[in-house]
């Protein structure tokens, strides 16, 4: 993975020398997300949560771009025993794209993300009650891809598949749609 991260980026660094800027400045726009937690210690199905999130960033050419993010969660999950509800999350990412034709723009993206939720268990074994319950922050190495859609000059929709925290127990990934608008 990191083998195919690096020559991505060493082939977008390339064409980043050999091209003008698409919609180079600043941006600012909202997404609605489904998050997704899958926990692989207590076996349930995958918890989903709706949340939204404000991203801004600059846009250096029509290939590179910085972009932090932050967002909450709006709702809780149950499936079985096992209740998930996010708090907020937040990040960091680089985002590289490669516009084909003016209005569309395929991007690879990947940063750090923290989120910050709570994960609670409850039922009964063997006529025993139960119930845990902890508000753990999640960290890790963020990456993703989408589509970016330039409505007008400044105007813009997107659609994107983000995987925020991926560790041996743990995995929260989120499907989002958004607007954004360019400055």
């Amino acid at each position: 993975m990191k083998v195919m991260m690096r020559n991505v980026l060493v082939a977008s660094c390339s064409l980043i020398a050999a091209s003008g800027a698409f919609a180079a400045g600043p941006y600012v726009g909202g997404n609605y997300s489904q998050i997704q937690y899958d926990n692989e210690e207590i076996d349930s199905d995958t918890l989903k949560i709706d949340a939204a999130t404000i991203r801004a960033g600059f846009e250096f050419t029509d290939f590179l771009a910085l972009e932090a993010r932050g967002g909450m969660g709006f709702d809780k999950d149950s499936r079985g025993i096992v209740d998930f509800e996010m708090d907020h999350l937040y990040g960091g990412y680089v985002k590289l794209g490669a516009p084909v034709g003016e209005t569309l723009r395929p991007y690879v993206i990947g940063g750090y993300s923290k989120v910050k939720g709570e994960v609670s268990a409850s039922g009964s074994v063997a006529g025993v009650n139960y119930s845990f319950s902890d508000t753990e922050t999640f960290e890790d190495e963020s990456w993703g891809a989408g589509l970016d859609f330039n409505l007008t000059d400044t105007l813009g929709a997107n659609l994107e598949y983000m995987r925020y925290v991926d560790t041996d127990e743990e995995e929260i990934s989120g499907v989002s749609v958004g607007l954004r608008s360019a400055f």
